[in-house]
């Protein structure tokens, strides 16, 4: 079975890793003459970048799964857009504007419930195959 759902996601979010990555960089390029290690964009920057590298290979890596599995189109849709909409919103909230925060927050927990979905799906479609 071929896997043609998850590639939209799997690129978009690897431009948007792309663009948080040239963040950090940016913000390194600003602070290496400075010796700043305190800088609290590169920091902001930084810890963007990890907590996307945390979740996003594992949350691509279900929805591959499930897509292998044969979960229909819209399922695979509706977690994969989650997932890209979580994290543009938790990537932009964390800058420091009035009503980040809730952005941030809110970025944070649909990615949660994504991975819980996802995770939830793979349990599905394992006991599937068992019966």
């Amino acid at each position: 079975m071929l896997i043609q759902t998850t590639l939209i996601y799997a690129g978009l979010l690897g431009l948007l890793l792309v663009v948080l990555s040239f963040n950090v960089m940016q913000n390194w390029v600003r602070v290496t003459g400075a010796g700043d290690e305190t800088d609290r964009d590169m920091r902001r920057a930084e810890r963007i970048l990890a907590s996307f590298i945390e979740y996003v290979p594992l949350a691509l890596i279900l929805l591959v799964l499930i897509e292998l599995k044969g979960a229909p189109m819209i399922v695979l849709h509706a977690l994969g857009g989650t997932l890209v909409a979580a994290r543009l919103m938790h990537a932009y909230g964390s800058n420091p504007f009035r009503g980040a925060g809730l952005m941030r927050f809110l970025g944070a927990q649909l990615t949660f419930i994504m991975l819980a979905a996802a995770s939830m799906a793979c349990i599905f479609y394992y006991g599937l195959g068992r019966v």
